[in-house]
């Protein structure tokens, strides 16, 4: 997994743990994928913002009871940008890799940025405000 601090903003990611950051990403996101697919709102509903969870919520109920499955292949994740805003830190995290969403079928390439948010004072945790593909 490349991670880079290349283009970061100097004053934030002095000192910010970029790698570090990447690592607990890719954590996240297998287990934001796991969560997806036993449709478990609760632990969905602990590391999203309520408008990313909404969304979530409506592809659930969409989906009914249809078993789903994502085998995640190959995963990277590249923190692309650090900012501060309205009094929250914003990361961005570039994944790429390989997911498989039916048994038996080749995998497929995904490519998204992930917007995580968390309150510059307090002790709110990361939460995931928003999901971009990249095409």
């Amino acid at each position: 997994a490349g991670t880079s601090a290349s283009g970061l903003d100097k004053a934030i990611a002095e000192g910010f743990d970029v790698q570090g950051f990447a690592r607990q990403a890719k954590l996240n996101f297998i287990r934001l994928q796991a969560a997806n697919d036993t449709g478990n709102p609760d632990d969905l509903r602990e590391f999203t913002t309520p408008e990313v969870f909404a969304e979530i919520r409506m592809q659930l109920t969409e989906r009914g009871t249809a078993e789903q499955r994502t085998d995640v292949v190959e995963l990277n994740a590249d923190v692309v940008d650090v900012e501060e805003e309205s009094g929250r830190y914003v990361v961005s995290v570039r994944f790429n890799g390989l997911l498989r969403e039916d048994e038996g079928a080749a995998p497929a390439p995904f490519d998204e940025i992930w917007h995580l948010t968390k309150p510059v004072s307090g002790s709110g945790g990361w939460l995931i405000a928003g999901i971009q593909q990249i095409s």
